[in-house]
């Protein structure tokens, strides 16, 4: 099972991300993902946790430690 995925930037209010486009993430473990940002898209400067299980299989991301909001949304598969 690869720990590679793409996740979809949902909402940004920092500016770090463009919402409505697809990033490459790593999962970590414990459900974390690393993800990179419009700067340096394959990078893994940031860490989202998941803070939602949908009922259709996808998850919500929120990047912690900044003062603003950060959600991204994994497709199911």
């Amino acid at each position: 099972m690869s720990n590679e995925l793409k996740i979809k930037c949902i909402k940004d209010t920092e500016g770090w991300w463009t919402e409505g486009d697809m990033y490459p993430a790593r999962v970590v473990g414990g459900g974390f993902v690393q993800v990179g940002d419009d700067d340096e898209p394959n990078g893994e400067g940031w860490s989202a946790a998941p803070v939602e299980y949908r009922e259709d299989g996808s998850i919500l991301y929120q990047v912690g430690g900044i003062d603003g909001e950060v959600l991204f949304e994994e497709a199911t598969q």
